[in-house]
């Protein structure tokens, strides 16, 4: 009984090392309280496995207690969406299960010992180890790009792919435990591991490719604002030049006051004549920021709706009229930008405010700088911001760190006493 238990502690200790070392930055709780969950928790599997086997149940089918076991624990540990952590379970077991047929295979025809014994765990152990760095690190990139775009209606179901292929396999070779271990159980085993890498393969397509047209949805959503912005200043000026052309034809008539009025002295009603004159034009909103009209326009525009919300906005462009990257893409980023800035602005109280720089770098670098003040601390969900008007990640943020990868640069987000700074860097070349 000690032997067959030790065994099984040989056979579930890799899953810890291999499910717990790609999440390792997505864990509940510290490193120290994790690790001692883990061991209350396989000392209470093992504790079930011996009373089992002890009652009269086989060890082949006693093992089987441990996937809903470790399941469980992982569900507990992992900071990740249900379905997301199903799906990296059910690639750990199904990688486990090839070590597995591998170890068997290895115990009949080359070492002669039994499946039971503790050599067959140790060599469960080592095949384990020799691949543990190449596994970790496949199964952290798959992870990070899982968790790129929450997706949770999608992960309902989707697990239910790898979980149907993964029961169907253990059906159909679980015999292999009872010591009669044929090469077409280990090969069903291998292509089991092939599927998973194809379906993850997939389903990452499909994420990229959905995360793209939240993108060009949101860069079309940024062009309709931006012609609409653009048509009210053509309107505006339309506006401005059919005003000056009536104030040069009225002003010989108001020459003619202003003459009189200092020819006589009467400097009082002079003053009034000219307050009552200034008062006919309006300050001019043809603010110019930038000499890029799409930009000026975007940074009008934001600049005339936090006027209208009396929040201090100021401004500090350092840019050629023409940009070094597309129009549209520098537009959308700087709309997401100073549009999550003044919502988080109208949501404060009083003492508002938003800053914002941009300047190039000679010719290879544009550095984006958007400051306001927050009174409510944003949420973080690892590295990303959840959205504040929809459940999920912020598109704002994700399509401005979108643009920014895009040309080989990055956005970086921090809350700090009151205020929210958002970076961007886009280096082009």
């Amino acid at each position: 009984m000690i032997e067959l238990v030790f065994n099984e502690f040989l056979n579930t200790f890799p899953f810890f090392i291999l499910a717990y070392l790609p999440v390792c930055d997505r864990m509940r709780f510290a490193f120290k309280k994790s690790f001692l969950m883990m061991c209350i928790w396989e000392s209470v599997y093992l504790c079930l496995f011996s009373l089992l086997v002890i009652f009269g149940l086989s060890s082949v089918s006693a093992q089987y207690l441990a996937i809903p076991v470790l399941f469980a624990l992982m569900m507990f540990l992992v900071d990740a969406d249900i379905g997301i952590t199903a799906f990296l379970f059910l690639f750990t077991v199904d990688y486990l299960l090839v070590i597995r047929g591998a170890t068997f295979y290895l115990c009949q025809k080359i070492f002669h010992v039994s499946f039971l014994s503790w050599q067959a765990g140790a060599v469960t152990l080592i095949l384990t180890l020799t691949t543990v760095f190449f596994m970790s690190k496949f199964l952290k990139g798959i992870l990070s790009d899982l968790l790129s775009v929450r997706l949770p209606d999608f992960w309902k179901t989707a697990w239910l792919l790898p979980c149907s292929a993964t029961v169907m396999v253990l059906l159909l070779t679980g015999n292999i435990r009872n010591g009669n271990v044929k090469s077409n159980a280990l090969i069903a085993r291998i292509l089991l591991l092939v599927c998973m890498f194809l379906i993850s393969h997939l389903i990452l397509l499909f994420i990229r490719n959905l995360q793209e047209q939240i993108i060009e949805q949101e860069r079309n959503k940024t062009m309709e604002n931006l012609l609409k912005m653009q048509r009210k200043q053509s309107e505006e000026l339309q506006v401005r030049i059919k005003e000056n052309r009536r104030a040069r034809h009225d002003f010989r008539q108001h020459r003619a006051v202003i003459r009189d009025l200092a020819n006589r002295g009467d400097l009082d009603s002079l003053k009034n004549y000219l307050e009552e004159y200034e008062q006919q034009f309006p300050d001019s909103s043809d603010r110019l920021y930038c000499g890029n009209l799409a930009l000026n326009a975007v940074l009008s525009y934001y600049a005339d709706q936090a006027k209208q919300c009396s929040i201090p906005m100021t401004f500090k462009i350092d840019l050629p009229e023409k940009l070094l990257i597309p129009e549209t893409d520098f537009c959308v980023l700087i709309g997401n930008l100073l549009e999550n800035a003044l919502e988080a602005c109208k949501a404060q109280a009083s003492d508002s405010f938003i800053r914002v720089l941009i300047q190039q770098n000679q010719m290879s670098s544009i550095t984006v700088a958007v400051d306001n003040s927050s009174s409510c601390r944003p949420v973080w969900d690892g590295q990303k911001l959840l959205s504040t008007k929809h459940p999920g990640n912020g598109i704002g943020t994700d399509s401005v760190r979108y643009i920014a990868k895009r040309y080989k640069g990055g956005a970086h987000f921090e809350w700090k006493d009151g205020v929210f700074y958002a970076s961007v860097m886009l280096n082009l070349l």
